[in-house]
C-alpha cells in the first residue's frame, strides 16, 4: 500500500511538469522601443515550482511559457488586450498597450494542490526587470514545437473571474490597472 501511494505521488508530481514549447537562445536581443508596436516581457523571476509549465496568452493566444527563473519577449499591437497566466488556476492582466512602450509583468507563484498556482501578474520596474532578466534564461516561443491556444470558455472564464474580482476588490489590482508601460529608446 505504501509503494502504491508513493507511486501515486510521484505521478501526480510528474503531471504537473510540462514539455516546454520554448527554446533557449545563446544571446537575449537588446529592447529597444518598437515606434509602431508595444513590447511585452514576462518575467518568471524565482525558480520555486521551476519545473513547472505556466502558459501565457494574448486574448487567448499562446505567446510563451514560463518555467522557473526565466522570461520572453514579445511584440503587442497597439490597444487595449488581456494577457493571462494558465496553471492550476489562471491569473489575467489587462493593459491598453501603448506603441513604443515596454510592458515589463512579473509573474507570481504560490503552492498549488496537483501543481503550482499563479498569484497574477505584476506591474515591474524597468530596474526591476533588467535586475530579475539578467538573473534568469531568456527563451523564445516555437510554434514549430506545438503548443496550443487558451480554449475560449476557459478563456472567458478566466476574464468574467478577473473583472469580478476587480469589482470586488479594485484596490487590490490599483498598481497592474494604472501601469502604462515603460519608455525604452536606449539599451
Amino acid at each position: 500500500m505504501k509503494k502504491f501511494f508513493s507511486i501515486l505521488f510521484c505521478l501526480s508530481v510528474l503531471s504537473g511538469c510540462a514539455t516546454s514549447h520554448m527554446t533557449k537562445l545563446d544571446e537575449a536581443p537588446t529592447l529597444m522601443s518598437e515606434p509602431d508596436r508595444a513590447t511585452l516581457v514576462i518575467i518568471r523571476e524565482t525558480f520555486f515550482g521551476g519545473g513547472i509549465v505556466f502558459w501565457n496568452y494574448l486574448d487567448g493566444k499562446l505567446i510563451g511559457e514560463t518555467l522557473g527563473k526565466n522570461y520572453f519577449i514579445t511584440p503587442v499591437d497597439p490597444g487595449p488586450h488581456y494577457v493571462v497566466v494558465a496553471t492550476e488556476n489562471t491569473g489575467v492582466a489587462h493593459l491598453d498597450f501603448k506603441a513604443g512602450r515596454t510592458y515589463f509583468l512579473g509573474q507570481g507563484i504560490v503552492m498549488g494542490v496537483w501543481r503550482a498556482r499563479t498569484s497574477g501578474f505584476y506591474p515591474m520596474t524597468r530596474e526591476a526587470a533588467e535586475s530579475a532578466m539578467k538573473a534568469c534564461t531568456y527563451k523564445v516561443y516555437d510554434p514549430q514545437k506545438g503548443g496550443e491556444d487558451m480554449d475560449p470558455k476557459l478563456y472567458q472564464q478566466a476574464i468574467d473571474e478577473y473583472l469580478a474580482e476587480i469589482k470586488s476588490n479594485p484596490d487590490g489590482f490599483k498598481d497592474m490597472l494604472e501601469y502604462d508601460g515603460i519608455m525604452i529608446d536606449q539599451p
